[in-house]
């Protein structure tokens, strides 16, 4: 489980690079540094980054419904990195069940972005998961 952890955390901030710093992908590789993690944490880091920003367009979509009241320019960046990795994870990685996602999103939002914000991350993809 760690090690696929840390694979989450480095694609959270592999997807909050990307579209803050508005850099491409591998120069958000670069940026991130991997040298560091093993080779399996990184390839799953990819996998999931790659889904994400090839998948972008339908999560956001797929946000900007279920975010009520709330416009994406409203919620925290990182909070939405790390929302789009759960639905992407929900929506497209069969093999990961719903409930294993969710809660590795809420524990990436604690890790990452406020006190509050791990609510608001399981209110949007407890609602996506049905």
């Amino acid at each position: 489980m760690g090690q696929r952890r840390d694979a989450r955390k480095l694609a959270v901030r592999v997807l909050y690079i990307m579209d803050n710093l508005n850099v491409e992908l591998n120069n958000a590789w670069d940026i991130v540094g991997i040298s560091r993690y093993s080779y399996k944490c990184v390839d799953f880091a990819r996998h999931l980054v790659e889904g994400t920003f090839n998948n972008v367009d339908y999560i956001d979509e797929v946000i900007d419904k279920l975010a009520k009241n709330w416009e994406m320019g409203r919620i925290a960046k990182v909070d939405i990195a790390v929302i789009r990795l759960g639905l992407y994870e929900i929506f497209f990685e069969a093999n990961i069940p719903r409930k294993v996602s969710i809660n590795e999103a809420v524990e990436l939002a604690k890790y990452f972005s406020t006190e509050k914000s791990h609510r608001f991350v399981n209110g949007i993809l407890d609602a996506a998961k049905k």
